[in-house]
């Protein structure tokens, strides 16, 4: 299946003016840390023209619309992996540290190795529990 070599469709037209924007807002987060020269401002006004000119030129930016695609695909697909390893690190990891640290132990495992736990014994028919 070949692509197209015009793009008629608003919806990707407007997709290919979309895929413009990121790279813009970068600039406009760098200016706002004072890596690079201008006011955050005008990356913010320029936003809307960046947009508008994607759409009005599909055929000039359609080569890094395609690029922009294959990586946020290949970013979406370890995003659920790196939001769960943040959690890990964030969270269980040093809640098991601290529950080490103050000797708690939910599962009740004895030290020994085994997980045998000793029976207290059957209740009536009743009663079981």
């Amino acid at each position: 299946m070949s692509r197209p070599k015009t793009v008629r469709s608003l919806r990707d037209r407007f997709a290919i003016g979309a895929s413009l924007i990121p790279p813009v807002a970068l600039l406009m987060i760098a200016s706002r840390a004072g890596w690079v020269p201008g006011s955050p401002r005008v990356y913010l006004a320029a936003m809307p023209v960046v947009l508008g000119l994607g759409m009005l030129f599909p055929t000039l930016a359609e080569p890094w619309h395609r690029r922009f695609s294959r990586m946020r695909s290949w970013l979406g697909g370890r995003l659920v992996f790196l939001l769960l390893l943040g959690v890990y690190g964030v969270a269980v990891v040093p809640l098991a540290f601290l529950m080490r640290l103050f000797g708690k132990r939910p599962l009740d495992v004895s030290r020994s190795g085994s997980s045998w736990v000793q029976s207290k014994g059957y209740g009536s028919l009743r009663d079981p529990f």
